[in-house]
């Protein structure tokens, strides 16, 4: 009897475990989806920045210059990110 017992807890006890592991599941899935919005939304967001500096710039000087100032400005922010992943990385 005591080992009947032991078995059906053991089987409750996985069955429990499988939902939960499911929902955690799920919930990375929609964690997942999120983050690639946010990702899509934040390159839209800097791409317009990136435009509205250039439109700005070359108000007050030559359109090859506004894009040589825009061209460096932007590669500035992405090092600045890439130097900061890459301490992020280190770190772990």
């Amino acid at each position: 009897m005591g080992l009947a017992r032991l078995m059906i807890s053991f089987l409750e006890l996985m069955e429990t475990e499988v939902r939960a592991l499911g929902m955690g599941v799920l919930d990375l899935k929609i964690a997942s989806i999120l983050a690639w919005v946010a990702g899509f939304l934040f390159l839209l967001g800097f791409s317009l920045t990136v435009a509205a500096v250039f439109f700005f710039a070359r108000e007050g000087m030559s359109t090859p210059a506004a894009l040589l100032m825009t061209g460096v400005l932007t590669l500035a922010v992405s090092g600045g990110i890439l130097w900061g992943a890459r301490k992020v990385i280190r770190r772990v």
